[in-house]
């Protein structure tokens, strides 16, 4: 089974990267517009203005996602590294545990969150997808690390 999940991870970050891509493309050239519109052609598009801050949004919560991927999320790990390895492990698992538990209420009610931007502003609600993508991404991304700190901690008990 980890290694099914481990493949559907590797499609998951190329999928990522190819985004990340593409959002910072469609960045720099809804942001060239805007400057070539306003300085050239003396016209202002406020769709344009409100686009570029969302699809940041996007790109940072895209790049976070990549983060976690590779473990280079923000961690403060003072402590653990006074502990011994199977300590460490099993605090591994507790942190994974926590995380998930944490990114599945988010990814809840973030749900909620875009059915109300929906309602409230119709098809211009639909950049708050971003939340549940990220915050589901997050949560199969801590399980992953779940499950393979819980692996160890087996291995290691044997």
């Amino acid at each position: 089974m980890m290694k099914w999940l481990e493949k559907i991870d590797h499609l998951l970050e190329k999928a990522e990267r190819g985004l990340a891509v593409g959002l910072f493309t469609l960045l720099i050239g809804l942001i060239s517009i805007n400057i070539v519109a306003r300085n050239v052609l003396h016209w202002a598009s406020q769709d344009l203005m409100e686009l570029s801050p969302t699809v940041v949004l996007w790109l940072a919560l895209v790049g976070a996602t990549l983060a976690l991927k590779h473990r280079r999320h923000i961690k403060i790990e003072l402590l653990l590294r006074f502990l011994p390895s199977g300590a460490q492990r099993l605090a591994g698992c507790a942190t994974a545990l926590f995380a998930m538990g944490v990114c599945g209420v988010l990814a809840y009610a973030s749900v909620s969150f875009v059915c109300n931007e929906l309602v409230l502003f119709g098809p211009r609600g639909w950049p708050a997808v971003c939340f549940p993508i990220f915050f589901g991404t997050a949560f199969f991304r801590f399980g992953i690390d779940f499950l393979q700190h819980s692996r160890r901690t087996g291995e290691q008990l044997t």
